[in-house]
């Protein structure tokens, strides 16, 4: 995930963490939140919803810890798919969600995170 470190409105794009880790997403955050910043303009972004970076920031780190414990509790792509969005039905993105949700299922089962990625999109 260290491509975009903080969405605001759209599903994140998990599949950047195709070894099932979100450790450096959260790092990544955490870099951001100590700047302190009033304003954060996301390069994913629902363009109907404010820059306040606080609430940015609180978001962000959510849904990580939402995509974590689906993860923990759905095995197939699916499951985590339909968990994440009934937990978040308005968020734009579904198909990066859909490819995370594949990227992650498949770091359970081990294998390059490279290939991983790529079948993800297939």
């Amino acid at each position: 995930m260290p491509g975009d470190a903080i969405y605001n409105g759209v599903h994140m794009y998990l599949a950047e963490s195709a070894d099932g880790n979100l450790g450096p997403g959260r790092k990544a955050i955490d870099t951001v939140a100590a700047l302190e910043p009033r304003r954060i303009v996301a390069s994913h972004q629902n363009k109907n919803l404010d820059d306040n970076g606080a609430r940015l920031i609180a978001e962000t780190r959510r849904y990580l810890d939402d995509a974590e414990a689906a993860l923990a509790t759905h095995h197939t792509p699916v499951e985590f798919l339909h968990a994440m969005l009934q937990r978040y039905p308005e968020p734009q993105g579904p198909t990066v969600l859909w490819v995370g949700s594949r990227a992650l299922c498949l770091a359970r089962e081990g294998g390059d995170p490279v290939q991983n990625l790529v079948a993800a999109w297939l």
